[in-house]
């Protein structure tokens, strides 16, 4: 892995710890229960799918492939505008349901989590059905 992929990677890792750390931290007790259980699972399976994709990227480059050509681009584009406008209807219903959450810092802190995940759905999503 080159040195900036790396500096990268451990810098997420560590915002990751961070946000559990105060999550553990502002809740003394019923840590994992609810939402919080589901918000955890969030941030860990955001950092594990971020982890992947930086260890094919490199993988891919050290194989000798492009880092970024045509499909990749269309698929890029593609997945982009689907996590966007995704987020966006999440949002909304996020917005719709307010009163099922508990309090508003749980009603932020998931929507963030889930949109920081759309990019990741949708990518997989587009690029298993991008012929059709």
């Amino acid at each position: 892995m080159n040195k900036k992929r790396k500096t990268l990677m451990m810098t997420s890792v560590l915002i990751m710890a961070m946000i559990w750390g105060f999550i553990t931290l502002g809740k003394n007790t019923n840590l994992f229960q609810g939402l919080d259980l589901l918000i955890f699972i969030l941030i860990v399976v955001s950092a594990i799918l971020a982890f992947l994709q930086a260890l094919k990227r490199d993988k891919e480059e050290r194989e000798g492939a492009p880092s970024e050509d045509e499909l990749s681009m269309r698929i890029k584009y593609k997945s982009g505008y689907y996590a966007y406008t995704a987020s966006l209807y999440m949002w909304l219903f996020i917005f719709l349901l307010k009163d099922k959450f508990p309090d508003v810092e749980t009603l932020l802190g998931g929507g963030i989590l889930l949109s920081a995940l759309m990019p990741f759905i949708s990518k997989f999503v587009v690029s298993q059905n991008f012929h059709e």
